[in-house]
């Protein structure tokens, strides 16, 4: 059980919170580079940049795992990840802006990459994929070229990595064409088909983030996961405690403590049951603070996950924090026991 160390605020005291939250209540931190990938340094083999190598420079606290997960696709989930250079988010030099995904250079390039963050980093955990069905969902050639690229670097990998978990995240929502642009995709199909791919079956898991998902959440909403008889387990996940108004979607996000604290109870109750690895809640801390200091529409996006926090932005515990705490000590006490 853990955390990513999501701040709860642009300032050093909002990184310490988080921080600080996450290692006295989790036992695994989830790092995700999703910013870009240094395309050309990694190609050539060359030294990245400062900012690049300051975060391969991460360190899981003595006693914690790392999970690691790195994405070949850009935030929006759509066409190749941008550059990773000086910052993240950096468009893509000439002539990576026109590389298709699974073209030589881009395959050689990520799998240069990952084994540098694997030598570097030694993850316990390693996703080489982040929310990957959601392309397919949007554009089902792009997908068809993301499942060579993934296929062939997973391939890779395991020829040298053998005992490391490696595995490519699925998100959800998408998977269960509650996303309104993944109603037509063939999700069941080509998820399980790029499972052959994959050493685990991994979710991403906001509920809150379709108006389709019903309140409260179903018990059986993740009885589907085990359908694939691989271990499973959660890269990420969170339910909003208040709803939220996003002012360039024209719509609002159901949220309230109750439902936090049933998804809660429902995800730790199955994870439980059905033995998963992990299970990752995003943030440890509301973060409407940070998003005040947003420009749009970026603080929109932000918003989504604003109240997603096992306590608010002041460190009141919210009612979820009580159902994680339990789930946590009793994991502990039950181990101590044995």
């Amino acid at each position: 059980m853990g955390f990513t160390y999501w701040p709860a605020d642009l300032s050093d005291e909002g990184v310490a919170i988080a921080r600080e939250y996450a290692q006295a209540r989790g036992d695994i931190v989830a790092l995700n580079f999703i910013g870009g990938i240094p395309w050309p340094e990694a190609l050539d083999g060359k030294p990245f940049s400062k900012n690049v190598q300051e975060s391969m420079n991460f360190r899981a606290a003595p006693g914690k795992k790392l999970f690691l997960s790195i994405s070949p696709l850009n935030n929006d989930r759509r066409d190749l990840a941008s550059y990773w250079g000086d910052t993240e988010n950096q468009p893509l030099p000439k002539p990576w802006d026109r590389e298709p995904l699974n073209s030589a250079r881009v395959k050689r390039a990520y799998i240069n990459f990952v084994l540098r963050a694997i030598d570097t980093m030694r993850p316990d955990y390693l996703a080489i994929g982040v929310e990957s069905n959601m392309l397919l969902s949007r554009d089902s050639a792009k997908w068809r070229q993301y499942a060579e690229l993934h296929r062939d670097t997973y391939t890779a990998l395991k020829r040298v990595h053998k005992t490391l978990p490696v595995f490519f995240t699925t998100e959800v929502l998408h998977y269960k064409r509650l996303a309104r642009d993944s109603k037509g995709s063939a999700q069941e199909k080509e998820v399980g088909d790029l499972m052959r791919y994959s050493d685990w079956f991994v979710m991403s898991l906001y509920p809150h983030m379709s108006v389709e998902v019903p309140r409260p959440v179903p018990a059986n909403f993740l009885d589907f996961a085990t359908r694939f008889k691989k271990p499973i387990a959660v890269a990420e996940s969170g339910m909003s405690s208040r709803p939220v108004e996003l002012r360039s979607y024209v719509t609002t996000l159901r949220g309230s403590d109750a439902d936090q604290q049933q998804f809660t109870e429902l995800l730790l109750k199955t994870a439980a049951r059905d033995s998963y690895e992990f299970v990752i809640n995003f943030a440890t801390t509301d973060s409407e603070r940070l998003v005040a200091k947003l420009r749009p529409p970026l603080d929109d996006i932000a918003r989504i996950w604003a109240y997603t926090g096992m306590q608010t932005s002041d460190r009141r515990p919210k009612p979820a924090s009580a159902v994680w705490d339990g789930y946590y000590r009793a994991k502990y006490e039950q181990a101590k026991w044995w």
